[in-house]
C-alpha cells in the first residue's frame, strides 16, 4: 500500500464524508504533489536557465546527427573519432548560419522596419481609397505596428542578452561533443537498476522518440530551406528590395508550424508593396500562395513521412506555451519537445504500474499513484538541498571557514603523513603544514590585492579595447562577441573589485579557516570517533571508510588543480614578459584562480591575455598570442585536465562543464570554485550513502562501461569506484 494511501482512500471512509469526496480527495492530492513537483523543478530550472538552456540545445543538435554518428560507428570508426567529424560538422553549420545571420540579416533589419512602414502606409491609403470599413485600417495599421515594435524589441533584447546567448552557444558546443560521444550509454546508465523489460520498454521508446524528432527537425530544416530559396527566386523576379535578408527570415521563421510561413509571406508582400506597388504586390501573394500550396501537397507529406504527428489541436496549444517561456527559441522547439513528451509520457505510465496489485480507490490509476510518492519524495529532497544552500548564504562567516578548513586539511595531509614519518610528532607536523600553507595564503592575498584587485579597471578596459579592434578590424560584423565579451568583462571586474571591499570579511575566514585545519588536522580522527561511536558500528564503518574516500578525492583534486593552474599561469607570465606586454602579473594570478574553474576558467583568462595582445601588442605579438592561446587550451583541455579530474574527481567531463554555469548561478564565483570538488566527492560516496541510507545492492546502479580499448580515452565516463582509495591519516 501506498504511503498516503489511508483507510479513507479503500473503501472505509467514516460517517458524514461522502464518498465522492474521499475519492475527490484522494485524486486531488496526488496531482497536486505532482503538479507541485513540476513547479518546483522549473523554477530550479529557472535559476539555473543557461545551463538548462545549454542542455537542451545540445541534446537536439545530437539527436539531428546521431544518424550520421551511428553511421560512422558502422563504418569502423571509434566513438571518439564519430563524435569528433559530426561535432566539426555541426559547428561548420552553426557558424555558417550566424555568418549569415550577423552579415546578411542583423545590418539590414532597419531598412527592413522602415519598407514595412511604407508598405503599411501605402495599404493604408488603398484601403481609405476604396471606402473599406476603418477597422480594417485600423487592424492593418496596428499590426504592421506591433511588427515594427517587436522587432525593435528584438533587436534590444539581442543587444542586452548577447552574454547570455555566446555562454549559452559555447556551453552547448562543448557538451554537444559528450553528449554525441556517450550519450546512449549514459541513457542506458541511467536506467540500468530497473527490471529488464523496463529498460527494453524504455530503450525502444528513446530510439523511436530520437528517430522521430530528429526526422522532423531534419524534414523541416528542409522545407523552410526550400521556401526561403523560392521566395528569394520570386523576390528576385519581380524586383522586391531587401530580397535576401527577407529569406534568411523566411528560412529561420520556417522552423514556427503554420503561423511561421503566414508571417514570412505577409512581411514580403508589405515589403513588396511598398516599393513596387499593387501590381507587383499581388503578383507576389499569387506566387506564395502557390508555393504554400504545393508545399503542403508535395514536399512536406514527403519529408515529414517519418516525424511525429500531432494533432493541430495539440499544435495550437503548445505554440503559444513556448512563446511564453522560450520566445522565438520557444516556438522552434515546442512542437518537437511536445512529440517527445507524448512519446516518452506513454512509455512513463507503463514504466510506473507496479508488478502487484496495489489497494487503491478505483478513480486513482496505480501509475499516478507511484507517480505521485515519487514527486513528494523528489520535492523534499530538492527543499533539503535548497535549505543547504540558503543556510550557506545566510551564515557565510560560520559554514565558509569550516568549508575552507576542510579543504585545506585534506590538501596538506599528505605533508603532515610526510613528516610524521620522519619522525616528527603530529602537533609538530601539523604546525608546520598549516604554517606553510599560512604563509602562502597570506602571499597569495597579498599579491592578489597589490596587482590584481588595484589594476581589474585598467585590464578590463584594455581587454575592452582589444575586443573593440577585433571588431573594427572585422568590419563591425562581430559586434555581438565583442557586446558580450564586453559585458563579461565588465562584470568580472565589478567581481574582482568587490572582493577588494570584502577584505575584512575574507580576512575572518581565512583566519578562523586556518585555526579550524590546525585542529581538524590535529586532533581530527579523535573528534571523528567520538562522532562515530554514537552510530551503529555498520553505519560508522561505512561512514568512516566514505569520509576517507572523499577527504582522499577533495585534497588529490586540490593539488592537481594547483599545479596545472600554477603551470598555466606561469607559462602565460613568461610569454607575455617575453612580447613585453603589459598587465602580465595581474592575469598571472588571474590565470591561477581561473585554473580552479575547469576548461572555463583557463579559456577566460586566455582570452583576455590574447585581447591585451591585441590592444597594446604589435602584429608578431597578436599571432605569438593566438597561437599560444590555441595551443594551450587544446593541450589543457583535452589532455592535462581529463587526465587530472578523472583521476581525481572521477566525474565525466560533460558534468563538469555544466556544473560550473550552474554553481556560479546559485552561489557566484564560490560556486565556481566549489561545485566540481563537491561533485568529486558526491561521485565517490553516493553509493556508500545509498548503503546508509537503506538501499539493497541490486537498487544501486553500477559504475557506467568503459570504453572500447581503440578509443579515445581522454574525457571517457570513467567508473565511480569505490576501491583503492586509502584513507588519509587525520581524517
Amino acid at each position: 500500500m501506498s504511503d498516503f494511501t489511508t483507510e479513507h482512500e479503500t473503501g472505509r471512509a467514516p460517517q458524514m464524508v461522502p464518498a465522492w469526496l474521499v475519492n475527490l480527495a484522494a485524486l486531488g492530492w496526488r496531482v497536486l504533489v505532482i503538479v507541485g513537483f513540476a513547479v518546483i523543478a522549473w523554477f530550479a530550472s529557472t535559476l539555473i536557465w543557461n545551463v538548462v538552456a545549454s542542455i537542451g540545445l545540445a541534446i537536439v543538435v545530437a539527436v539531428i546527427l546521431a544518424p550520421l554518428v551511428l553511421r560512422l560507428r558502422a563504418s569502423g570508426r571509434s566513438r571518439a573519432a564519430a563524435a569528433g567529424i559530426a561535432w566539426v560538422v555541426a559547428i561548420g553549420a552553426v557558424l555558417g548560419l550566424i555568418t549569415v545571420l550577423v552579415i546578411a540579416l542583423l545590418p539590414y533589419l532597419g531598412d527592413l522596419l522602415d519598407r514595412l512602414r511604407e508598405g503599411q502606409s501605402d495599404l493604408a491609403s488603398r484601403v481609405s481609397d476604396v471606402r473599406l470599413p476603418g477597422e480594417v485600417n485600423d487592424l492593418v495599421t496596428q499590426t504592421v505596428t506591433s511588427l515594427q515594435l517587436g522587432g525593435e524589441s528584438l533587436i534590444e533584447k539581442i543587444i542586452g542578452r548577447v552574454a547570455n546567448l555566446v555562454g549559452i552557444l559555447v556551453l552547448a558546443t562543448f557538451l554537444l561533443f559528450f553528449f554525441l560521444k556517450d550519450g546512449d550509454k549514459a541513457w542506458l546508465w541511467i536506467f540500468q537498476s530497473m527490471p529488464e523489460e523496463k529498460r527494453e520498454l524504455i530503450s525502444s521508446t528513446g530510439d523511436d522518440a530520437l528517430t522521430g524528432v530528429g526526422t522532423y527537425v531534419r524534414a523541416t530544416a528542409v522545407t523552410a530551406a526550400v521556401v526561403a530559396l523560392t521566395s528569394l527566386a520570386f523576390m528576385l523576379v519581380v524586383g522586391t528590395p531587401l530580397a535576401v535578408p527577407l529569406a534568411i527570415l523566411a528560412f529561420v521563421l520556417g522552423f514556427v508550424p503554420y503561423f511561421g510561413g503566414v508571417i514570412a509571406g505577409v512581411l514580403i508582400v508589405l515589403v513588396t508593396l511598398g516599393a513596387d506597388g499593387t501590381g507587383a504586390a499581388t503578383i507576389m501573394a499569387g506566387l506564395l500562395i502557390t508555393q504554400a500550396i504545393v508545399m503542403w501537397l508535395v514536399v512536406q507529406r514527403r519529408f515529414f513521412a517519418g516525424a511525429p504527428r500531432l494533432h493541430p489541436v495539440v499544435v495550437l496549444v503548445v505554440l503559444p506555451v513556448g512563446w511564453q517561456f522560450g520566445g522565438l527559441a520557444g516556438l522552434i522547439l515546442a512542437v518537437p519537445l511536445a512529440a517527445v513528451g507524448l512519446s516518452v509520457g506513454r512509455a512513463a505510465i507503463d514504466i510506473l504500474k507496479p508488478e502487484g496489485d496495489v489497494n487503491l480507490p478505483e478513480i486513482v490509476p496505480s501509475w499516478l499513484d507511484r507517480a505521485a510518492q515519487w514527486s513528494w519524495r523528489a520535492t523534499i529532497a530538492i527543499l533539503f538541498v535548497a535549505l543547504l544552500v540558503v543556510v550557506l548564504a545566510t551564515i557565510p562567516l560560520v559554514l565558509l571557514p569550516v568549508i575552507l578548513a576542510l579543504i585545506l586539511a585534506a590538501t596538506v595531509a599528505p605533508l603532515v603523513g610526510w613528516l610524521i614519518g620522519r619522525g616528527r610528532s603530529r602537533g609538530v607536523a601539523t604546525a608546520v603544514a598549516v604554517g606553510g600553507s599560512t604563509a602562502a595564503i597570506v602571499g597569495v592575498m597579498t599579491l592578489s590585492m597589490v596587482s590584481l584587485v588595484r589594476q581589474a579597471p585598467e585590464l578590463g578596459r584594455t581587454a575592452t579595447d582589444g575586443a573593440r579592434a577585433i571588431d573594427e578590424a572585422a568590419d563591425g560584423t562581430l559586434g555581438l562577441p565583442a557586446e558580450a565579451i564586453e559585458a563579461g568583462v565588465d562584470a568580472g571586474v565589478g567581481a574582482i573589485v568587490g572582493l577588494g571591499d570584502e577584505l575584512a570579511a575574507i580576512t575572518v575566514v581565512v583566519v578562523l579557516g586556518v585555526l579550524l585545519t590546525f585542529y581538524f588536522l590535529r586532533d581530527g580522527a579523535g573528534l571523528w570517533g567520538s562522532l562515530m561511536s554514537h552510530l551503529p558500528p555498520d553505519t560508522a564503518g561505512e561512514l568512516s571508510t566514505a569520509g576517507g574516500r572523499a577527504f582522499g578525492v577533495l585534497g588529490g583534486y586540490m593539488v592537481g588543480t594547483g599545479a596545472i593552474s600554477f603551470v598555466g599561469a606561469f607559462s602565460q607570465l613568461v610569454i607575455m614578459w617575453v612580447l613585453n606586454l603589459p598587465l602580465a602579473l595581474p592575469i598571472f594570478v588571474l590565470s591561477f584562480f581561473g585554473g580552479y574553474i575547469p576548461y572555463i576558467g583557463s579559456a577566460l583568462t586566455t582570452l583576455m591575455a590574447f585581447l591585451v595582445a591585441v590592444a597594446v601588442g604589435d602584429s608578431i605579438d597578436i599571432v605569438v598570442m593566438f597561437i599560444w592561446t590555441i595551443v594551450f587550451n587544446i593541450v589543457q583541455g583535452n589532455i592535462v585536465a581529463p587526465l587530472v579530474y578523472n583521476r581525481t574527481t572521477d566525474i565525466h567531463p560533460a558534468i563538469v562543464l555544466a556544473a560550473i554555469p550552474a554553481g556560479s548561478a546559485v552561489a557566484g564565483i564560490l560556486g565556481m570554485f566549489l561545485v566540481v570538488p563537491v561533485l568529486g566527492v558526491v561521485a565517490t560516496t553516493w553509493r556508500s550513502a545509498l548503503r546508509i541510507l537503506g538501499a539493497e545492492e541490486d537498487e544501486i546502479p553500477g559504475p557506467p562501461e568503459p570504453d572500447a580499448p581503440d578509443d579515445d580515452s581522454v574525457g571517457r565516463a570513467t567508473s565511480t569506484s569505490e576501491e583503492g582509495v586509502a584513507e588519509p591519516e587525520g581524517a
